[in-house]
């Protein structure tokens, strides 16, 4: 005969989820103090109990329901008590809630093995197994993710809350198969297979998990060194424009000194405006730097008008940059640099030497500072899974276009961009209240 085995009570379950939120609480960025943290979780705790006994009384058919509320009251307790935008409560929220189904069944699978038969009842001694075993349990789990998070907000996008929730999702379907159904190929029949199977693909999800946030992690700290180099190379670039204009400025100060004499000697008057018109365009060329209130902004503004200038491209910025303070200067170098140098690719290959225009503005509107890049194109903007698929003539945006929305998500921004009568137009859009 089957051995049949009691099921993890509801009490037992609320407070693995309680705990599992408290994990991942406490590496995010609070919205209250110690006492307000406090009085948010203890309520937090009678609420996931007391959703986990209600659902208890629902009918089978209605199993999903419970488990979804379970679930959303896991994100409602980690909203209010984190200042995490919704998408990343909802990305913490279902790495949380495989956390709790795993510790929760390894340690009811332990408690079965050891104390059964004892059906619902924990008594002293695996009541104190169960309080070490979260204790261990959930501890570890908060070393982990401390390392993952340690107070930043993870800063996802949709694709990677999908894959997240997905993954949660199927863990879930998957380690309660047997308890719904035995009758699929993924379905045990005995009570201790069903319970090994549980813990088996809890782990399984819970690994997927981590290994989906360290994918995360390692790209971006592949744009961290990207953006990295893009400094150090840009710094090498004003090393060699300034060794340039101390050599042109050593040149045209001799030069100056023979039209000064020339304009003097000369008694013509049609001959002297030539002369001073000639004068004028030569110191034209020093009149490339830019004063925006952010010295960032300045360098890279500065840099690339040079460069465009060199090259017989129309550039033309009107920048505010004195709201941009709070703004790292890695970030804010890698957001101009590279939606800069996509232009620059961009036009360059343009045959119309009249069509090689790019137009810069950086102002202040509402509560955000906008960051706006244009510049004229001659291709179709191709699309590859809603993601901009370049390598194609007027259309290299996409080369750092992940870098610069992801850049622009750290801050609760966004990077949009819309290619229309052969304008190019990306804008970055950054909350003035972030900092």
């Amino acid at each position: 005969m089957t051995e049949v085995l009691p099921n993890i009570p509801r009490v037992v379950t609320g407070l693995a989820e309680w705990l599992a939120c408290v994990v991942y609480i406490l590496v995010l960025p609070r919205r209250w103090g110690d006492l307000g943290t406090g009085v948010v979780l203890a309520g937090g705790l009678g609420l996931l109990v007391s959703v986990q006994l209600f659902a208890g009384t629902l009918p089978q058919y209605l199993w999903t329901l419970g488990m979804g509320l379970a679930a959303t009251s896991m994100l409602a307790l980690i909203g209010v008590a984190t200042t995490v935008n919704v998408r990343d409560a909802g990305y913490v929220t279902a790495r949380a809630f495989v956390l709790a189904e795993l510790v929760a069944s390894l340690e009811w699978q332990i408690h079965t093995f050891y104390f059964h038969p004892e059906p619902g009842v924990l008594a002293l001694v695996p009541s104190m197994v169960l309080l070490a075993l979260y204790a261990v349990a959930f501890g570890g789990g908060h070393m982990l993710e401390r390392r993952h998070f340690d107070g930043a907000a993870p800063a996802v996008g949709p694709r990677m809350l999908a894959i997240a929730v997905a993954m949660a999702v199927g863990t879930f379907a998957l380690s309660n198969l047997s308890f719904v159904t035995p009758d699929t190929p993924f379905s045990g029949e005995l009570s201790r297979e069903v319970f090994y199977i549980r813990t088996l693909v809890d782990l399984a999800g819970y690994i997927a998990l981590y290994a989906q946030h360290e994918q995360l992690r390692k790209q971006r700290a592949d744009l961290d060194l990207a953006a990295m180099d893009a400094i150090l190379r840009t710094q090498h670039d004003q090393y060699l424009q300034a060794k340039r204009d101390i050599e042109l400025v050593s040149r045209a100060s001799h030069d100056l000194k023979h039209h000064l004499a020339v304009i003097r000697t000369e008694l013509d008057p049609e001959q002297r405006g030539k002369h001073l018109d000639a004068l004028e365009e030569s110191l034209d060329q020093f009149g490339a730097a830019f004063d925006t209130g952010n010295p960032v902004l300045d360098t890279v503004l500065t840099s690339k008008a040079r460069y465009c200038r060199s090259r017989g491209i129309n550039f033309t910025a009107v920048a505010d940059g004195g709201a941009l303070g709070f703004v790292d200067v890695m970030d804010l170098a890698s957001i101009c640099g590279n939606a800069l140098d996509n232009a620059i690719e961009s036009v360059f290959r343009l045959p119309d030497p009249e069509q090689r225009i790019i137009r810069v503005a950086v102002f202040n509107q509402a509560r955000f500072v906008v960051l706006r890049f244009e510049n004229y194109f001659d291709g179709e903007l191709r699309y590859e899974e809603g993601e901009l698929a370049t390598r194609k003539v007027g259309g290299q945006h996409g080369l750092g276009m992940r870098s610069i929305k992801q850049t622009a998500e750290k801050y609760g921004g966004e990077a949009t961009f819309v290619g229309r009568d052969n304008w190019f137009t990306l804008t970055v859009l950054l909350p003035l209240s972030v900092g």
